[in-house]
């Protein structure tokens, strides 16, 4: 059995990868950024871990791990992403 640690971080890096090709498709011919990526992924994992450390996820299916963090990990990247044209 796959560590639920392991799945919650993983899926949180998948659900940023995802709003950044969300962000790439709405873009106007503006190319993909590797930079956006990373940064994605950088701020997803972080997030995973906490979601992994603060939730009871004992309890939990893999497949229930696994939407949290799609979810979160595609909220984190939106937030953040948001966050940064509201300031520049």
């Amino acid at each position: 059995m796959v560590d639920p640690l392991l799945i919650a971080v993983l899926s949180t890096v998948v659900g940023a990868g995802l709003n950044t090709v969300r962000g790439y498709l709405n873009s106007d011919g503006e190319g993909y950024s590797a930079r956006k990526l990373f940064g994605a992924i950088i701020v997803s994992t972080f997030a995973g871990i906490a979601v992994s450390q603060t939730i009871v996820i004992d309890g939990m299916s893999a497949l229930g791990i696994g939407l949290i963090g799609l979810t979160t990990g595609f909220t984190v990247d939106y937030v953040v992403t948001r966050s940064k044209k509201d300031i520049i």
